[in-house]
């Protein structure tokens, strides 16, 4: 029986999509560059992980991005959640979750100043408990950071379900126990029509 969701949040809960944000701000050339340099880059995962700071990715970069947009991507790299706009209809079913029940947990590949923004996802205020990748140093679809999850609230894996909009981290919740759902459509309805199949919802 499923007492608990997990909720991933880039794709999930907020609106992260660099190239979207990217296109829609620079030329494509830049766009480009900077995809290319940062954020397709391994080491934006090396951010989430906690163990490279904003200023040393552009310093390491700094030669490669157009002098003119350097100050401003420096800027979103230090601090992206300006363009990560929470997904309205999201909190809605985290509302009825948490109405019907359920544990409310956030398990995402995030860095360190995800603690000072996180007030701006309203969803945030109704969750039990939050596992970011940043202060374990690992990244999802490591085992660990599920057992980590596991482990931190005294869940068991069999009594919760995962959302999350990567397909590989969907694979590393299931190899730990743990079933869930790949939201990479970002169609709130199939969601909750596969929540209905498994008698969650």
């Amino acid at each position: 029986m499923i007492k608990n969701i997990i909720f991933d949040m880039g794709g999930v809960l907020i609106d992260y999509n660099p190239e979207k944000t990217l296109y829609g701000m620079f030329d494509k050339e830049t766009a480009d560059i900077l995809l290319k340099e940062i954020f397709r880059n391994p080491v934006w995962s090396d951010k989430d992980r906690g163990i490279i700071a904003p200023a040393e990715i552009m310093q390491n970069a700094k030669s490669n991005i157009p002098e003119e947009v350097f100050e401003k991507v420096c800027e979103m790299v230090d601090n992206f959640y300006p363009y990560m706009p929470p997904f309205e209809k999201m909190y809605g079913l985290v509302e009825t979750l948490k109405s019907k029940g359920f544990g409310i947990y956030l398990l995402s590949n995030a860095s360190p100043d995800f603690h000072e923004r996180r007030s701006g996802i309203p969803a945030l205020s109704l969750f039990d408990g939050v596992i970011i990748s940043a202060d374990y140093k690992l990244l999802k679809p490591e085992k660990e950071i599920y057992e980590k999850l596991y482990e931190t609230f005294s869940l068991k894996p069999e009594e919760c379900f995962f959302i999350d909009d990567v397909q590989a981290n969907i694979d590393g919740a299931a190899a730990t126990g743990m079933q869930g759902h790949c939201y990479y459509h970002g169609d709130l309805d199939i969601l909750i029509r596969d929540m209905q199949e498994r008698n969650i919802l």
